[in-house]
Formats: structure tokens, sequence, C-alpha cells
């Protein structure tokens, strides 16, 4: 049911309204004072670093580049983010997502800044692919197995995830997002399981 799904749809949507507001922002010749672009409120390590913007960390994680990459993020959100809810429960949900977002950018960040290659990094996808990370360490948890995966969307998210549609995509925050997923959702699991309801 809808209602008890409401974080996954909650993402979704604060995604989208933040990309309409972005692109008002960009059509409208206001400055940007709000951080709903790639300059000021992407991963950029010069802002971050030097100037101490370490809100990016969590706003790059709400922004897009594009429709194409808007469309597919939240395609994937979509079809993952609610089978991922219904396991972990909203909570849990909401913990590894921002966990996996925010180790994801982190990664980027670092990776950025030790090879000196600087440039504008956002997206959804590091803390999406930090749920498929968190649907293998639920796997790992759950020895005999776990009820109500659908593979076939788990497969269409990774795909999605796979498919270029911006160039300020770090594959360091792919990666990153998907370990600080399963490191998450693993820890999180093990210290509060999920406890099975119990039919009467």
């Amino acid at each position: 049911m809808i209602k008890d799904l409401k974080a996954a749809y909650v993402l979704v949507a604060l995604n989208v309204v933040i990309w309409i507001l972005g692109v008002i922002q960009s059509f409208s010749g206001m400055p940007g004072y709000l951080p709903l672009d790639a300059v000021t409120g992407g991963i950029y390590v010069p802002d971050i670093v030097i100037g101490g913007q370490w809100y990016r960390i969590i706003t790059a994680m709400f922004l897009h580049d594009g429709f194409y990459h808007l469309a597919s993020n939240m395609l994937a959100l979509f079809l993952l983010g609610r089978m991922m809810e219904r396991m972990m429960g909203s909570l849990r949900f909401i913990l590894t997502y921002f966990i996996a977002g925010i180790g994801g950018n982190l990664v980027a960040l670092y990776w950025d800044l030790i090879h000196g290659d600087y440039f504008y990094t956002l997206g959804a996808s590091g803390a999406i692919l930090g749920l498929v990370g968190a649907l293998l360490a639920v796997s790992v948890n759950k020895h005999d197995g776990i009820p109500g995966v659908n593979v076939k969307r788990a497969l269409i998210a990774c795909v999605l995830m796979l498919i270029p549609t911006s160039s300020n995509v770090s594959m360091t925050a792919h990666l990153g997002g998907f370990v600080f997923g399963f490191a998450a959702a693993y820890i999180i699991g093990s210290l509060f399981p999920v406890k099975k309801s119990v039919k009467r």
C-alpha cells in the first residue's frame, strides 16, 4: 500500500520539485542564491574544501543535470526504493539512503582532491546504488532468502544507473555509494533487525 511506503515517494517527489525549482530559477534570470544547480549546490572541491560549503555533500544528492538524468534516477529510485523500504522499514531505508549518498559524495570529493581533477558532480545515483548495496547486505543477513524481492526490478534499476545521462556523474560516487549502502544496511540490520510480523 502507498500509505506504508511514504519515504520512497517523498524522496522522488522532493527530487522532482527541486529540479523544477532549479529550472525556474535558471530561466527567470534570478541570481543563484539557492543551491539548485551544479554550480551552487554540486560537489566541487574548491567550494567545499576551501570555501567551507560542506552542505554541498547533501544538496548534490538532490540535483540533476537535465530531464533525462532526473528521469532515469527517479525511475530507478521508484522501482528499487519501494522494494527496499518494504523490506527494511521506512526509518532504516531513509538512514541507508542518506548514508550511502553522503558517503558516495565524500568518496567522489576525496578522489577529485587527491587527483587534482576538479569538476562539478551531482545526482542521486550514489544513494540509489547504495540501495543496491543494501539489497546485497539484506540478502547476506537473511540466510533463508528475501521474500518479496523482485530481481527484475533490481536489475532494471542497476542498468538505469549505468546509462550515462550526464557529464556531471562520478563513477567513484557510484562505487562509494554502493559500499556505504552495503555497510549501512548490514550494520543497521544486525543491530536493529526487522521484526517479522506474525499473522493471527
